[in-house]
């Protein structure tokens, strides 16, 4: 259980991150908005990442699970950072 939780609690913080940094550069709002709504949808993802990792059989599972979806964020923010 408890590789489990520390694989949800780190992961589930930089996917929270990850997805927050793409969002904000893809929502057409004020700062202010997009500030409130990174606030927001954070705490919520950070929540559903937990979610998968305790899901998951193992935490070698979750782990790899996460590590995809991190990899996918990172190469898209990337992509927003440069091509902007």
């Amino acid at each position: 259980m408890w590789p489990k939780s520390l694989a949800a609690f780190v992961f589930g913080l930089l996917l929270s991150v990850s997805f927050m940094l793409n969002l904000n550069k893809l929502l057409p709002f004020a700062i202010d908005i997009q500030l409130f709504v990174g606030l927001l949808l954070a705490f919520c993802i950070w929540v559903a990442v937990m979610v998968y990792c305790y899901s998951c059989n193992s935490a070698k599972i979750a782990s790899l699970g996460c590590i995809k979806m991190l990899l996918v964020s990172g190469l898209l923010n990337t992509y927003l950072l440069i091509g902007s």
